[in-house]
């Protein structure tokens, strides 16, 4: 018999066996797509507090692996959108809107959130926290509001971060001073700052400084409750309190003679105040970076002071979560949105992998339990303190020219306060400029 013949069979049985497995490929294949939903998830880089952070999408990566795990019966896949800087982020979201490629889910700025929650773009999540699908009572409360919008929720919090001031003790003590936390007021602030100021070199101007990186917005909220009248298109403020503001503002600044405070000012132990934020103490409280740039006195951390007609408050920044309106997959969108900001397993990733709180207030309570934050190095940032941080803390308005005017208000302030302006005649045009500009 010949070698022809001999191979025929076994050809005819590798290609079917080649049929056979092409075939059984593509039906797992099309199982494959007809059983995987893939949501996208749209992510910036950076923060809206200003504190620089190594691997920006480590904790989206962790929340990812999580929850396909979790959900890998089911075939449910996140695809992460990345590359875009925070300070780009909008709009380069923007135009993925107009073009009605927006992912199913992301990250939002809080400039935004308003908008987006106006144009329809945000699903109203209403109906799946009434459906019990989320336990709202497990949030911080400040955190929730900050996705609210006419009453509604339109976006869900996924980690918090608290400002607060650090203080110099050892440049206190040198001076004999110490703070009276009963009585913390902008008048015992600024008899601290003036005692604090010294012209070392005599030259005229001052070497030694009160405070480093605090301006009006600092102590707005801590003498009045509201800046805007948005519904109405005027300005929300108080005229009398304001007045106390500007007059308060202008001696602090006028403390320093003109001289411009640098950054690190306060690291080099020539500042009694300084303000700052949890993220900010994450990564310069704790060794190594304690070592480098706070280690040469003893310091500590403080409410901000308030006005005569006020209480002690600070911003309270917040990374916010929405979902497109346009989704496709919204159940399945929804159960990523819901694990990220609520599950317990993952919210411990936010303290392990972030600068950030988790908003999560049982994973709050097992972090200070179990004394892990302690051990993390934050010593100072007892619970009490902490969470009388939260408690009295603002979030900035979310409408979407409130950048803008920002800017303006901030502009005319500086004017008034360097050309010392008449503080009645000023607050009116303060009125007139939020006005003109909301309307």
């Amino acid at each position: 018999m010949s070698k022809k013949r001999i191979n025929r069979p076994l050809k005819i049985i590798l290609l079917i066996f080649i049929v056979a497995l092409i075939v059984a490929v593509a039906l797992y294949i099309t199982n494959y797509r007809n059983k995987t939903i893939i949501i996208e998830l749209s992510l910036y880089s950076g923060n809206s507090w200003g504190v620089p952070q190594n691997f920006a999408y480590i904790i989206y990566d962790r929340a990812v692996e999580m929850f396909e795990e979790r959900y890998k019966e089911e075939g449910y896949r996140v695809k992460l959108r990345t590359g875009t800087m925070y300070k780009d982020y909008s709009e380069w979201f923007a135009q993925l809107v107009l073009k009605g490629k927006e992912s199913d889910l992301f990250l939002i700025l809080e400039e935004d959130f308003n908008t987006y929650a106006a144009i329809g773009l945000l699903t109203n999540l209403d109906k799946y926290i009434e459906q019990g699908k989320l336990d709202v009572s497990t949030f911080f409360p400040n955190a929730l509001e900050a996705g609210q919008y006419q009453g509604s929720q339109y976006s869900l919090p996924i980690g918090i971060v608290p400002s607060m001031m650090i203080v110099n003790n050892d440049l206190l003590r040198s001076f004999g001073l110490e703070i009276d936390l009963d009585n913390w007021t902008w008048e015992q602030f600024y008899e601290l700052c003036r005692a604090i100021t010294v012209d070392l070199d005599g030259d005229g101007l001052p070497d030694r400084f009160g405070v480093e990186g605090y301006d009006w917005h600092h102590a707005f909220y801590t003498n009045d409750t509201s800046l805007f009248d948005v519904d109405n298109l005027k300005a929300g403020f108080n005229k009398e309190r304001m007045e106390e503001l500007l007059i308060f503002l202008k001696k602090i600044n006028a403390l320093n003679r003109g001289v411009v405070i640098r950054e690190g000012a306060f690291e080099s132990g020539r500042v009694g105040f300084k303000t700052f934020n949890l993220s900010e103490f994450r990564v310069y409280g704790s060794y190594p970076y304690k070592v480098l740039r706070f280690n040469q006195f003893d310091w500590d951390v403080l409410p901000f002071p308030h006005g005569p007609q006020g209480e002690s408050k600070s911003k309270l920044f917040t990374v916010q979560m929405g979902m497109s309106s346009r989704s496709r997959h919204k159940d399945v969108a929804y159960k990523f949105l819901q694990f990220i900001s609520s599950d317990e397993q993952f919210q411990h990733q936010i303290w392990n992998l972030s600068n950030m709180l988790p908003v999560n207030l049982r994973v709050f309570d097992d972090l200070y339990t179990s004394g892990v934050i302690l051990e993390d190095g934050l010593k100072p940032l007892s619970r009490p303190f902490i969470e009388d941080i939260i408690a009295n803390s603002y979030i900035d308005p979310n409408f979407k020219k409130f950048p803008i005017i920002d800017r303006y208000i901030t502009q005319q302030i500086y004017t008034i306060i360097a050309q010392d302006q008449d503080i009645p005649t000023s607050v009116l045009n303060l009125q007139e400029l939020i006005a003109e500009q909301l309307q």
